[in-house]
């Protein structure tokens, strides 16, 4: 077992950022040669369609569902795209190359196209998997790849990349008519979103991470919390529903202290934000952040003295700080015991822990540069922390194939009929597993219908496009390492 060496300094925070750096241009320079997507900025991406609002805004507002006259002018893509003189069928995935939970999920994606392709293909076409990668998750960066996407034909779309992109890409997707599935967004404002039935996503809402926080905090007798939140949809979601859950167990939210969404935390001083983050002396402390800004705050916690011998708050981390990057790159006497949520981690579910053996193993095979940025941190921590959300990239490809295959059609507004009508439980439902597609793909051609229990867990779409419930894993960061203490299945 390879031990983790402790950091001390910026210096060496330094080394691990350089380390990820150098890990992110190996990776990108394959992607270039798989990918065409226009990685220039566009000056459309404040044009009138585009309603969001910029990443530093507290909220954003629900999207307003677009006339048949705006639809119209933006020009129509969801027409049938299954047609015999195309050899492969499309699916378009945007993906921010230097983002560590980008990655896997691209990869999860990657292995189901090659199962299904193995299986037979979609309708008799060879299922393709269509990139369109950014440097970072700004979303004028992140605009033209979706664009020359939606541009191509393309009418069902996967987006990693969480809330704030999730929400401002709707403005231009539900607009074109095409259907997109989020992958890591959980902010509750995705909900309510006036999308046409066009936006799903196979990660739940954080309506149920907020309750699940604020429950620990109860079970741990933990009355005062202080929250450091991201200024963006995920952030100001997730700390709404946690400080309501807490106040209503008759706990005190003694500061909530919010920081701007930034593409890069490096020049960033916490100092003033941490100043007032500790003043009170809380019993706990929420960080609701990224990866970078995470690692940031705790390390500038302890660089600048909040940490004593005298006192030290339980640390409480969210879905993002259950990271190979977090935890490689943190002193670990300052994040030893702390504990936090992360999603799709179901214990004793056996699809989960079969994709697991699968994943694991299509990542030893897979062989070219850019696996390179997993397997340097793999030796170093659980490989395990690289699919908190891998498998909801899974079940999403799953699930389109499945809705495209029932409906005959990849056109938008059939895929999004049919995608309740696979994945649901229904009477006389055929249960489907991962992995059995050629089973499904011939139960839905018979006319029957099919019940697709996913990688993340069992499937069940509400009227709005979200998953109904799933599983959380409570872990807690020990020598080093993470473990799990327990799993919480909600709803």
């Amino acid at each position: 077992m390879h031990t983790v060496r402790r950091f001390h300094s910026f210096n060496a925070f330094t080394f691990v950022l350089s380390l990820a750096f150098f890990a992110a241009l190996c990776f990108a320079l394959p992607l270039q040669s798989q990918n065409k997507a226009v990685q220039k900025k566009s000056t459309n991406d404040k044009s009138s369609q585009t309603k969001a609002k910029k990443n530093t805004k507290s909220t954003t507002k629900p999207l307003i569902a677009p006339s048949a006259q705006s639809k119209q002018e933006a020009g129509n893509t969801s027409a049938i795209v299954i047609d015999n003189n195309q050899q492969t069928l499309k699916i378009g995935m945007s993906l921010v190359e230097t983002d560590p939970l980008d990655l896997p999920q691209w990869r999860a994606a990657q292995m189901a196209v090659e199962e299904i392709n193995a299986s037979g293909g979609v309708l008799g076409k060879k299922l393709e998997l269509v990139l369109a990668t950014s440097p970072n998750r700004q979303y004028d960066k992140v605009y033209p790849g979706i664009k020359r996407l939606i541009d191509s034909g393309i009418t069902c779309l996967i987006i990693p990349e969480g809330s704030e992109l999730t929400i401002k890409a709707a403005n231009l997707t539900v607009v074109r008519d095409v259907l997109m599935i989020a992958t890591s967004s959980t902010s509750p404002e995705v909900t309510a979103l006036k999308d046409n039935d066009l936006v799903w996503r196979t990660s739940p809402s954080d309506i149920f991470q907020g309750r699940v926080v604020a429950e620990l905090l109860d079970s741990l007798r933990l009355k005062t919390a202080a929250v450091i939140y991201v200024d963006n949809s995920y952030g100001n979601g997730l700390f709404s529903n946690f400080r309501d859950a807490f106040t209503k167990k008759g706990g005190t939210v003694k500061s909530a202290i919010k920081y701007p969404s930034m593409a890069s935390y490096s020049d960033y001083d916490f100092k003033e934000k941490l100043d007032s983050l500790y003043q009170t002396k809380p019993q706990a402390v929420y960080i609701i952040s990224d990866i970078e800004d995470g690692i940031k705050i705790t390390m500038q916690s302890q660089i600048y003295g909040f940490y004593t011998k005298d006192y030290k708050p339980q640390l409480v981390g969210c879905d993002a700080n259950y990271s190979n990057d977090f935890l490689f790159a943190v002193n670990p006497s300052v994040i030893e015991g702390m504990l936090g949520l992360s999603y799709v981690r179901p214990q004793n579910y056996p699809n989960h822990e079969k994709f697991l053996a699968r994943f694991k193993k299509f990542l030893q095979e897979t062989k070219d540069t850019s696996n390179y940025a997993f397997n340097v941190l793999d030796g170093l921590v659980d490989v395990e922390t690289m699919d908190t959300y891998a498998s909801t990239a899974y079940d999403a490809v799953y699930t389109l194939a499945f809705a495209i295959t029932k409906g005959n059609s990849a056109a938008s507004a059939d895929v999004s009929k049919n995608l309740r009508l696979i994945a649901n439980t229904a009477p006389q439902a055929e249960n489907i597993n991962p992995n059995e597609f050629a089973k499904g793909a011939a139960t839905l051609i018979k006319g029957k219908r099919i019940n697709y229990s996913g990688a993340s867990g069992p499937v069940e779409f509400d009227e709005k496009g979200d998953v109904t419930g799933g599983t959380y894993t409570l872990w807690r960061v020990s020598k080093g390492r993470y473990t799990v203490t327990r799993t919480v299945t909600f709803p």
